[in-house]
């Protein structure tokens, strides 16, 4: 099961994950996003996929739909730059991880 952290900066909300997403990982991530989205006025949506293990078909679903609403992945690994790249139907923009002296300024 996956943990879900939230980054709440300036510029960008990010939901990182640790772990392999499953259905109930998923679920958590959506109503996770569906909660956090009314805040965002103009702030990036980034998903850190860095230390997710394993995501399965409910995942997926959900990645998609965050990437159908402009969500952008931060990826560390060949596997979650091809699992951002399959997700999102396009190659991924590799993003730094982020760092709390950038993200929480």
């Amino acid at each position: 099961m996956a943990s879900l952290y939230i980054h709440d900066g300036a510029q960008a909300l990010t939901l990182q994950i640790s772990g392999a997403v499953t259905q109930v990982s998923a679920a958590e991530l959506e109503q996770t996003w569906l909660t956090a989205r009314s805040t965002l006025a103009g702030r990036e949506l980034l998903i850190d996929l860095g230390n997710a293990i394993s995501v399965d078909d409910d995942g997926q679903t959900v990645l998609r739909r965050l990437a159908s609403h402009g969500a952008r992945f931060i990826t560390a690994s060949r596997l979650t730059e091809a699992l951002a790249a399959e997700v999102s139907r396009r190659v991924p923009e590799l993003l730094p991880a982020p760092r709390p002296s950038v993200w929480n300024r």
